[in-house]
């Protein structure tokens, strides 16, 4: 038996190596926006269109249109953001001023960005009281999975 043979019989190791990670507050990003859209009742699309307008202190309506191109069709979704509260509008415009309506997010609408935020950095937990958190009520199937990932989230 050469040493060829033995050495070829021996498997090598993986040697690992963790790495620190400097962000993951994207992990749970999933959880936290399900917990807002249900916290809230707001649809998926509309949570994304004020994520990107909520540093934006002022915005035309074509501005919402823009980042509207990247969502399924809805030919309502800012009458309808607006009817609900979560825009409003800033500057009425005319053709006799020459200037254009000016938009901006609503109170509402910032406490929800803010809050998503604050969830996702860790620096709130998401409750786990039924009477705040509608998921902790166990409604569906769906709610009993989140609820078990938040406590996990809130536990770490």
């Amino acid at each position: 038996m050469d040493k060829k043979d033995v050495n070829l019989n021996k498997r090598k190791k993986p040697r690992l190596q963790p790495r620190e990670r400097k962000y993951n507050f994207l992990k749970y990003l999933r959880v936290v926006k399900y917990y807002i859209r249900k916290k809230y009742n707001i649809t998926s699309s509309e949570l994304d269109m004020l994520l990107y307008l909520y540093d934006v202190p002022f915005f035309r309506k074509d501005e919402f249109n823009y980042y509207e191109n990247s969502m399924s069709w809805d030919k309502r979704r800012f009458y309808r953001m607006v009817q609900e509260g979560y825009i409003k509008e800033w500057r009425s415009g005319g053709t006799k001023l020459g200037k254009s309506k000016l938009y901006e997010l609503t109170q509402k609408s910032k406490t929800i960005c803010s809050n998503m935020y604050k969830k996702l950095m860790k620096e709130e937990l998401i409750s786990e009281d039924p009477r705040s958190n509608p998921i902790f009520k166990k409604q569906t199937y769906t709610d009993k999975v989140y609820k078990n990932i938040i406590e996990k989230m809130n536990s770490k």
